[in-house]
């Protein structure tokens, strides 16, 4: 995940990084509004939190004529943290959807675009000559050592089991 600090300090750098990926820059625009409205909800919150505690330090050392007063304005102020706290679980939840929509960041020197965009920076080594080789799906398969369908039953497609000798 993005650190949240380094999105504050150096936005530009993470908008090159979604544009080196080949996505959207906007996605860092939408990840610093919902930083900024969870840190003002949290704000808003705290200060009506800390009003609170000062008003009901101070109800039962008040006059007997002003109690009914503090009372109602202590119901009223309850009820505003009620409502400041749920603003803050929303914007908390819409900060993690949007953190979630930012990949990491590119790597220095790591070429532009998407998986089919790839450099070879070299190879180790002579490939064999295999006539048909096979991936790690279809030869764990083949040993009885990935069981697709089960997995796929339980979680969905490209989930697996690993059996036997997996």
């Amino acid at each position: 995940m993005i650190d949240l600090r380094l999105l504050r300090d150096d936005p530009d750098a993470i908008r090159a990084s979604q544009a080196a990926r080949g996505e959207s820059p906007e996605a860092v625009d939408a990840l610093l509004r919902a930083d900024a409205a969870r840190r003002e909800a949290v704000q808003r919150f705290e200060t009506l939190r800390a009003e609170q505690k000062q008003l009901s330090k101070r109800l039962p050392k008040a006059p007997p004529e002003e109690k009914p007063t503090l009372a109602a304005q202590a119901k009223e102020l309850s009820n505003r943290v009620k409502q400041a706290e749920a603003a803050v679980a929303e914007a908390e939840r819409a900060l993690r959807e949007a953190h979630l929509a930012v990949p990491n960041l590119v790597e220095e020197g790591a070429p532009t675009g998407g998986e089919d965009d790839y450099v070879v920076l070299r190879e180790v080594g002579e490939r064999p000559d295999i006539p048909n080789p096979r991936d790690h799906l279809e030869l764990g398969e083949l040993l009885g050592a990935i069981d697709t369908d089960r997995g796929a039953k339980v979680s969905g497609s490209r989930f697996y089991y690993l059996t036997g000798v997996g």
